[in-house]
């Protein structure tokens, strides 16, 4: 098995990648069956995008502060831990945004799409699922769509659902929603196409981030689950994804 190790900056995740490479030597990224990124949630999205270059399954071992995404670091044969790993399939989310001078760039993100106001204004938002107009003028921080393996993350903290990972949904949540109050987001099939289109955005201007990626000042977006890419992640059997989210939705202060 040729692995590509991968880590954050962080002292201990960088000794700890040494290490590694040390036991089971540094494969080339290119020629790579298993991409093995040490840090934390960052880390692992880093190495996902990665991944979608090359083909390669993804392994996290946590160095981080929450590590959602990543397998807890212990003595067992790194090797043998990757056979005996779970695998879930991820399908990242695609953004084509676009400028007011009609300039279009296109990121992909693996837990969200996520539009905020960057002033101290509220922004307001018009919402299209597969081309029907569902919500005239959303004032609002902000809005995202979210995945399933990201419904715990960002989407969870603006109180949006979290969503069974293999289901084929798709949370529209916004972010402090002002007018019309309330409303509180949707659940949408995960073929649906989302347009956003900012109003007035020489005086309300909206960024888009699409995980670490973002882009100032749009006028539209539009997005989509990219079902044609698939993307293995890997976890312990016995602490996979799956028993994580669910757990996750019976946590009590």
């Amino acid at each position: 098995m040729k692995i590509h190790f991968t880590s954050s900056n962080s002292k201990e995740a960088l000794s700890l990648k040494s290490k590694y490479c040390e036991l089971y030597n540094q494969a080339n990224l290119r020629e790579a069956d298993v991409i093995v990124a040490i840090g934390g949630d960052g880390e692992m999205l880093k190495a996902l995008r990665l991944a979608i270059k090359n083909n390669s399954s993804v392994f996290g071992l946590n160095k981080g502060h929450i590590g959602f995404l990543m397998n807890k670091i212990n003595k067992t044969n790194l090797i043998k831990r990757i056979n005996k790993a779970s695998q879930l399939n991820v399908h990242p989310l695609e953004m084509e945004c676009f400028d007011h001078k009609g300039k279009k760039q296109t990121f992909l993100g693996i837990n969200e799409i996520s539009l905020f106001r960057n002033t101290n204004q509220s922004s307001i938002i018009s919402i299209s699922v597969d081309g029907v107009e569902r919500l005239r003028d959303l004032y609002c921080d902000g809005i995202l769509v979210s995945t399933p393996v990201g419904s715990t993350a960002y989407n969870y903290s603006a109180k949006g659902p979290i969503i069974p990972l293999k289901s084929d949904i798709l949370a529209l949540t916004p972010i402090s929603p002002f007018r019309p109050r309330n409303w509180q987001g949707a659940l949408l099939n995960n073929s649906s196409i989302v347009t956003f289109t900012i109003k007035n955005p020489e005086y309300r201007p909206v960024n888009a981030s699409a995980d670490s990626e973002e882009v100032k000042n749009i006028k539209k977006v539009i997005i989509k689950l990219r079902k044609d890419i698939n993307i293995k992640l890997l976890h312990d059997p016995e602490d996979n994804m799956e028993n994580r989210h669910l757990k996750e939705q019976f946590l009590i202060d």
